[in-house]
């Protein structure tokens, strides 16, 4: 079901599209960058009205339920709320694109039928998201790569598990999140995947857990030269958040806090590959550091990251902005400085429950509806903690989420 919002302003010329799964922060800033925000986005919650000029949603939360999940694809639904919400507009003059659509190239070519889509094309996409030859590049760009085999079957399945030893982290070909990535440390949990995955429909990877420090890059490109923004810490499968059974993202302390030559070895790995591929604009290389500082390539994600926010916070510089200018050819000097440090959460439900008013806790954005439900597992807010510090922005978030989760009333299944 989608559902429009609206105000009343006048229409003006510069209008933006944001579409993704969650929206809000490429919302806010498009229209810190001075545009007028069109926004299309999965969740609605309600501080995405403070950024939006228009937005429609895909769930309709209301108090004393969970919002019913539609039974076709989200990018699908998604792009069926962009249509609508242009019908009787001139146009607009971007399309912005979060996340959601990484291993979607239909849908991200029936992105180009909306407007302008400033950013990655269609075959840059599918060049950012094949596995074997970014996997290539990224070893001629100095990252190791994770041993991995695909299961096709529940036989090729086993045996890749028997060669490569457990524990393995399990992931299907196509889907950005983590959130139906799996790691699999004992024989049981094994035998029991094997048993209910369908693997005909839904073939998987099975790697090697790379053990270390989850880090992305966030990096502009013009299509020949590129420049590392930031590179971040990323917070995956948190067992405070009832995420440890999967390599779910979690969200970020940004700045990474690691020795310099690590950062800057990461940034140039990021930099090369990404002008090797020819990226347009806003990307996020996501790597794992081992304790020996060894970087391991992981994925490309080539559009806006959740990232930006946070990067905003503690720059001062607007990643729309760079966004554009990079997609014209042009790249800032530097990488911004970074003059403080931010740890974004995301508040994961650990049980069924009912969510409060969350409009009145600092630092809280992504706010539901007050008195909405949430099942095990659901995303239910995000907490941005912005201090001096690595270590001070990080406990003043875990401050703000177990205060959050201490208010969350559980109710009984079903």
């Amino acid at each position: 079901m989608m559902t429009a919002h609206s105000d009343s302003s006048p229409v003006e010329e510069s209008w933006v599209l944001a579409i993704g799964f969650n929206v809000r922060p490429l919302a806010r800033s498009a229209k810190l960058a001075g545009f007028r925000v069109l926004a299309v986005d999965y969740w609605g919650d309600l501080d995405l009205s403070l950024w939006a000029d228009r937005y429609i949603a895909v769930l309709d939360q209301q108090p004393d339920a969970r919002p019913d999940r539609p039974s076709i694809p989200t990018t699908q639904t998604l792009i069926e709320g962009a249509e609508q919400i242009l019908i009787g507009r001139g146009g607009v003059q971007h399309v912005l694109v979060g996340g959601g659509f990484d291993d979607n190239p239909t849908e991200w070519e029936a992105l180009t039928n909306l407007g302008p889509l400033t950013g990655n094309t269609p075959e840059l996409l599918k060049s950012a998201r094949d596995r074997k030859a970014t996997a290539d590049l990224a070893q001629r760009c100095g990252a190791e790569i994770p041993v991995g085999e695909s299961a096709k079957s529940r036989k090729t399945f086993k045996n890749a598990v028997t060669r490569l030893a457990l524990p393995v982290v399990v992931k299907p070909y196509h889907g950005s999140g983590g959130f139906y990535t799996r790691v699999l440390r004992t024989e049981e949990e094994a035998a029991s995947y094997a048993i209910h995955h369908a693997f005909d429909s839904v073939p998987v990877i099975v790697q090697e857990l790379v053990v270390g420090t989850d880090a992305s890059v966030s990096v502009l490109g013009t299509g020949q030269r590129a420049c590392a923004v930031s590179v971040n810490e990323q917070l995956i499968g948190l067992p405070e958040l009832g995420r440890e059974r999967t390599k779910a993202y979690c969200g970020n302390v940004i700045p990474l806090k690691a020795d310099s030559s690590i950062l800057s070895g990461l940034a140039s790995t990021a930099e090369e590959m990404t002008e090797s591929l020819g990226l347009l604009g806003s990307n996020g290389l996501d790597f794992v550091i081992t304790q020996d500082g060894t970087p391991y390539f992981m994925e490309i994600n080539p559009r806006f990251q959740a990232t930006i926010e946070a990067i905003e916070l503690t720059t001062g510089v607007n990643q729309v902005k760079q966004h554009l200018a990079a997609c014209e050819g042009n790249l800032p000097d530097e990488a911004p400085l970074h003059t403080s440090s931010c740890a974004r959460i995301i508040v994961y439900a650990r049980e069924h429950c009912e969510i409060p008013d969350l409009r009145f806790i600092p630092d809280v954005v992504d706010i539901p509806i007050p008195g909405s439900h949430a099942g095990f597992g659901d995303p239910i807010c995000t907490v941005n903690s912005v201090a001096s510090t690595h270590k001070e922005a990080l406990e003043g978030a875990w401050q703000t989420v177990e205060s959050i989760y201490k208010q969350l009333r559980p109710l009984p299944k079903g």
